[in-house]
């Protein structure tokens, strides 16, 4: 049998395109020539990949949807293999961190980390904690920190931190009011509201805190969805409505003064951060060190 990682690479993307068309454009390859590709894959495996009844959409046979679990995954263990593998060569280490531990935990890590490790290049990316999960996944990054997790079975989760949720406010006079009076977050939550996206691990528990709590998250009032935390930080600040959020990513900004903050409840609600990469990819030499000076700060 002969199957090339060329033939995989350009069947995966179709799929994930929609349509040849797409996928030639992305792949910068002409369409015959996926067309092409296609066909020696079919005729190596001897199997039907497209249901071909329409050319402005695909559809996946059963043996094309079993071949594409099988593809995808030597795909994504090849673009680990690859970025482990150039980033061990310039001694690099990439990693990729939501909102509250790209400010929190990793500054002073990395700081140490590379102190100790002078020949090494540290390359941090950021998202949110879906976004961070799919870069391990996909190979991007080597280790991740998110605020939440997807519970991925090709992914491994280590608590490293914790944090907690807070209602945040303008620092004005009627909220100033409430915080002296021992208002709690719970009491704000009739406020308008300013949310993070689906993806963020903190909106996650928000929602998960509202269910347990017997409220809709449709009954409340958001008045804005912002993606940028700083920007849902300002938001806030100028009046815009409150907001629930990690205690560590707003510190700065409640030091200024221009937030205030809220225990949600009277026993602080708390959350975990979890260092996380691939269970069956390699880690390089230098993010296994950086694992384990993790490990070691935890324990």
């Amino acid at each position: 049998m002969n199957i090339s990682l060329k033939q995989l690479e350009i069947f995966v993307t179709i799929v994930e395109c929609g349509n040849f068309t797409e996928a030639g454009r992305r792949m910068y390859l002409a369409q015959s020539t996926v067309s092409s590709h296609i066909s020696a894959l079919e005729e190596a495996l001897r199997v039907s990949l497209f249901r071909r009844e329409s050319k402005r959409s695909i559809e996946l046979t059963a043996d094309g949807k079993r071949v594409y679990e099988y593809a995808k995954d030597v795909v994504s263990k090849c673009a680990a293999l690859e970025s482990s593998t150039v980033a061990e060569t310039r001694r690099e280490l990439v990693l990729g961190a939501s909102t509250a531990p790209s400010k929190c935990l990793l500054p002073s890590h990395v700081l140490q980390f590379t102190r100790s490790h002078t020949e090494c290049c540290c390359v941090i990316r950021g998202g949110d904690s879906e976004h961070i999960q799919q870069m391990v996944l996909d190979g991007d990054v080597q280790i991740g920190f998110v605020g939440s997790t997807d519970d991925r079975q090709s992914l491994t989760y280590e608590r490293v931190a914790e944090d907690r949720l807070v209602m945040i406010t303008p620092n004005d006079p009627r909220f100033a009011q409430l915080k002296a009076k021992g208002a709690l977050g719970r009491d704000l939550l009739r406020e308008p509201m300013v949310f993070r996206d689906r993806g963020s691990g903190t909106q996650k528990m928000i929602d998960n805190y509202l269910s347990t709590r017997s409220i809709d998250a449709r009954e409340v009032k958001v008045r804005q969805y912002a993606s940028d935390p700083e920007m849902l930080q300002e938001l806030v600040a100028l009046g815009a409505g409150v907001s629930i959020v990690s205690a560590l990513s707003v510190e700065e900004r409640v030091k200024a003064g221009k937030l205030l903050t809220f225990e949600m409840e009277e026993e602080p609600l708390y959350r975990h951060i979890y260092m996380v990469y691939r269970k069956k990819g390699a880690l390089s030499e230098l993010a296994h060190a950086f694992a384990d000076q993790i490990r070691k700060s935890v324990r």
